[in-house]
């Protein structure tokens, strides 16, 4: 059952669009003018609701669910022993376990063979192979932000004793990282060491800027993606290299691969100045708009902030000064007393305090 009602022009939109394309999240995302929408929407499920309560026959673009492989106890013995060894690739031993020379890249078989190894022989594999299924999902809580900021920033907050200002921003770090763009995007890297550097280049940038507009949040996250193409553009470069040294004097293939490093070391020239460009027209909007802002209320807000310090550190002093003076006050009550008494207590004001 349908939960979003559709109007008439719609329903007769649908209609002729069904006749030029019957495919349900094209229907949907035309009718309703919005590119993000598919069939899982409450408008592609009303869209979905018409097409069958007329009879018509849409398509879908529902990707079939890849089988997940189980390595045989041969395959694993395979993995386990002389034969696969340090510095070897893990597309070349996938291909060896399953016996296959055509096994591509993320593959199943490869993203099968990789989880063995990471967990059995994590010294086979190098950082850059290693990939993950799972979905990176945002941390909910501030000590899973503050561990974030101590693991990429350098710092060494404790959720205990960190201070309001820097609370604040670990609180605005958790908002940052619920951005449906920067999900989508740390989401596309399988590789886990991809979903690191971008990750770690986010936060490192941005968690003590608790004050980003929605587009400088986009921008930050765009020029994070450019660190990992930065990093695959370099590695291409490297293997390109090796590939020169590798080559005995051939002159076609050393031609060729002295062209290709060329064009790819203006590619990672081109990306390393989209980079700076980028940060510097970031870092010159916030300055400006954070002087326009200090220009106005004089700084209002830090104002409060070290004001509500200082009330802290002034109320643990007065709590310190009143607690100092009941024990003074107790030991004059006992040094009134009769010699004998005293002496019966065996205390005097000077030990009391």
């Amino acid at each position: 059952m349908s939960d979003f009602e559709l109007t008439e022009d719609q329903k007769e939109q649908i209609a002729d669009e069904f006749d030029k394309n019957p495919d349900l999240k094209h229907i949907t995302q035309t009718v309703f003018k919005n590119s993000s929408l598919d069939g899982r929407s409450k408008e592609g499920r009303a869209v979905r609701a018409f097409l069958i309560k007329n009879n018509l026959d849409f398509t879908t673009t529902l990707v079939a669910r890849v089988e997940e492989i189980d390595l045989t106890p041969e395959q694993k013995q395979f993995l386990m022993g002389n034969n696969v060894e340090r510095g070897m690739n893990a597309l070349e031993i996938t291909r060896l376990t399953f016996k296959d020379r055509d096994i591509q890249p993320l593959t199943q078989q490869h993203r099968t063979v990789m989880e063995f190894l990471r967990r059995y022989r994590p010294e086979i594999v190098d950082d850059n192979e290693m990939i993950t299924n799972d979905k990176w999902s945002p941390p909910k809580s501030l000590s899973r932000a503050i561990k974030k900021v101590n693991d990429w920033a350098g710092q060494t907050f404790d959720e205990i004793t960190i201070q309001t200002k820097q609370k604040k921003m670990c609180e605005k770090l958790l908002f940052y990282l619920k951005s449906p763009r920067f999900v989508h995007f740390i989401n596309q890297y399988s590789i886990i060491a991809d979903r690191d550097l971008f990750e770690s280049e986010f936060v490192r940038t941005i968690w003590d800027k608790p004050d980003l507009t929605n587009d400088e949040l986009n921008l930050y996250i765009t020029v994070c993606t450019n660190y990992v193409r930065q990093k695959h553009i370099q590695q291409r470069i490297d293997r390109l290299n090796t590939m020169l040294n590798d080559t005995d004097n051939e002159r076609d293939m050393t031609l060729r691969l002295t062209e290709l490093i060329k064009v790819t070391s203006e590619e990672l020239n081109q990306c390393e100045k989209r980079i700076e460009s980028l940060t510097k027209d970031l870092n010159g909007s916030r300055q400006a708009r954070l002087k326009a802002r200090g220009e106005q209320n004089g700084s209002i807000a830090a104002l409060v902030e070290a004001f509500q310090e200082k009330e802290e550190r002034d109320r643990m002093i007065m709590m310190a000064e009143m607690q100092n003076k009941l024990i003074e006050e107790e030991a004059d009550r006992l040094e009134s007393m009769d010699e004998y008494k005293a002496r019966i207590l065996g205390i005097s004001k000077k030990e009391m305090l």
